[in-house]
């Protein structure tokens, strides 16, 4: 029996009672160190991870504005690019024999047609028009991409200096603001030929929302990395197909958000204006109520650009940028 119990020992625990003793110090055994994957604090890649990225860009750029507002100046450039680009588009179609303003009672005369439209002349002054507007929106963008990044790394910096940074990459945003013109262009005359054809319309309109999906992270991969533009078109679409979710998330709760406050606006302007009967006091409400969508766009088309820095930044390291939650004032003009 002892010696089928020294056999077990020997066999679990290595232990030999004939072996002979050896005055040495105890061994140290030393582990191997373990490597464990925590879940990040995004909430990794998975559903939850990118509605909490989306989420957290969408408030933390509308922090970012709140603390730094005069951001806002971007906001009023571009409104005055935009309102440019509304009297562009109104004055072609007037030369064009187009009534801009049809069934308001606005224009009571058949415009005359100076430059028809498809012709050569018509595509040459919308291809013009459409290119300065462009640029003039690319530059602002990229004068707020910069001015966000200093920002964001706790440094300050003006709004002239930013448009000088900006001012700096104006070949690249040239040639996308050309590749932009030639997209909406070709779209205005497809959409001009092929009246009344539902599946043409809607494939020239999805060229130009594919356009301004890549224009997302174009403009920040030209300012940001200095990349040259087909360099920046390659990497907007890769970093594209990382940040969808986050993209849809952030801009679905910013849109909701604007209707939220448009609605706000609009419930007391509705009451003033319409409870009276009076023809004058409707008319106001109507306009009062398309300035204050207007107010809200431009608004919101500067914290779309901050967003977009932050998307970058997100696509681009895999993490969501600390600062979008602890942003603070470092923008004097």
């Amino acid at each position: 029996m002892f010696m089928r119990f020294s056999e077990i020992i020997r066999r679990h625990l290595g232990w030999c009672p004939n072996a002979r003793s050896i005055g040495t110090a105890p061994a140290v055994r030393v582990n191997a160190p373990v490597s464990i994957d925590l879940p990040s604090p995004d909430g990794g890649e998975g559903r939850p991870g990118r509605i909490d990225r989306g989420f957290r860009l969408a408030v933390g750029s509308i922090k970012i504005l709140l603390r730094n507002l005069r951001l806002l100046w971007f906001s009023l450039l571009t409104g005055l690019v935009m309102f440019f680009s509304l009297a562009t588009s109104l004055y072609i179609q007037v030369v064009s024999g187009t009534n801009p303003f049809p069934g308001t009672g606005f224009v009571t005369y058949s415009p005359e047609v100076l430059i028809a439209k498809g012709s050569l002349q018509w595509l040459a002054l919308t291809f013009g028009t459409t290119f300065i507007c462009t640029f003039l929106n690319y530059f602002l963008v990229s004068g707020l991409i910069t001015c966000v990044l200093f920002i964001l790394s706790g440094k300050t910096i003006s709004l002239k200096e930013g448009l000088a940074r900006a001012w700096d990459h104006r070949v690249s945003l040239a040639g996308w603001a050309a590749v932009g013109a030639l997209v909406g262009t070709a779209s205005a005359f497809i959409m001009y030929s092929e009246t009344g054809n539902i599946p043409v319309t809607f494939l020239a309109l999805g060229a130009v929302f594919l356009f301004c999906v890549l224009t997302m992270f174009v403009l920040p991969a030209i300012v940001i990395d200095n990349q040259r533009l087909v360099p920046a078109i390659r990497d907007s679409i890769s970093l594209f197909r990382k940040t969808w979710g986050e993209v849809v998330v952030c801009f679905g709760i910013f849109f909701l958000i604007l209707f939220v406050l448009y609605f706000i606006f609009l419930i007391p302007i509705i009451l003033i204006g319409f409870s009276s009967g009076s023809t004058a006091s409707a008319g106001f409400a109507v306009i009062l109520s398309m300035l204050v969508m207007i107010v809200l766009m431009f608004i919101g088309s500067t914290i779309l650009g901050i967003a977009t820095v932050g998307l970058y930044t997100t696509g681009r390291n895999g993490s969501l940028p600390q600062a979008f939650g602890d942003a603070k004032e470092n923008f004097p003009v």
